[in-house]
């Protein structure tokens, strides 16, 4: 069987977070890797409740960044920071409880 042949497959997750690592959000490999960590830390990187993390170069939201949408809520955040991270985990991620505090859209 060829390359493209190949059934594609992936791990099953529960959430998909997609962080801005654009220009006007700062270009936030450092924050983005913190994410990543933590949420392995956390116990959400693989099973039944894990959190796939992904990095986009623009997400269109050019202010306020680094900016990141927690889908399948589809909850957007904004000025994240290491702390502000370890709360969404804690709150979002674990409770099923979004940060109003830091969302500033949530798809209806």
């Amino acid at each position: 069987m060829s390359q493209t042949e190949e059934k594609l497959s992936i791990s099953p997750y529960k959430r998909h977070v997609i962080m801005c690592v654009g220009k006007s959000c700062g270009e936030n490999m450092p924050l983005l890797k913190y994410m990543k960590e933590a949420v392995a830390k956390a116990g959400l990187g693989e099973g039944e409740g894990a959190v796939r993390v992904n990095r986009a170069g623009c997400l269109g939201v050019c202010k306020q960044g680094p900016i990141m949408v927690v889908h399948p809520e589809g909850v957007w955040y904004a000025n994240l920071d290491e702390q502000k991270i370890d709360t969404i985990i804690q709150s979002h991620f674990i409770q099923d409880e979004p940060v109003q505090a830091w969302a500033f859209h949530e798809q209806a």
